[in-house]
């Protein structure tokens, strides 16, 4: 499901009365809206898919990483198909599968590295 364009014209359709234009929430739910970008949410774009109940699985950053790891953030946009959030303390995760690979690899460097 990596496109931005039909999951966010799909996500619009769900929305009440408050329906957002295209391009605004284009803008404000995605971190890079290029059409090959990764599928990182703002903190804006995980509200709305929160509030809209959309299913999430968390993996909780371990203490020590280094929350401003490119390497991980590009294998991260690189590779994950499902919108996610990467927060202070946890990664949300849209996809199950990817979700489940993720914890039961328990090394978030290590499973981007070996599993795609």
């Amino acid at each position: 499901m990596r496109n931005k364009d039909v999951l966010t014209r799909h996500i619009i359709s769900l929305l009440g009365e408050d329906k957002p234009e295209y391009k605004s929430a284009l803008h404000s739910w995605w971190y890079n809206t290029r059409e090959n970008g990764g599928m990182r949410l703002t903190s804006t774009g995980f509200a709305v898919l929160s509030k809209l109940k959309f299913e999430y699985w968390d993996y909780v950053l371990p203490d020590n990483f280094a929350r401003k790891n490119k390497r991980v953030l590009l294998g991260l946009d690189r590779k994950l198909q499902f919108p996610y959030y990467y927060g202070q303390k946890r990664l949300s995760f849209f996809g199950s599968q990817e979700a489940m690979m993720a914890n039961l690899t328990g090394d978030l460097e290590s499973w981007l590295a070996n599993n795609f």
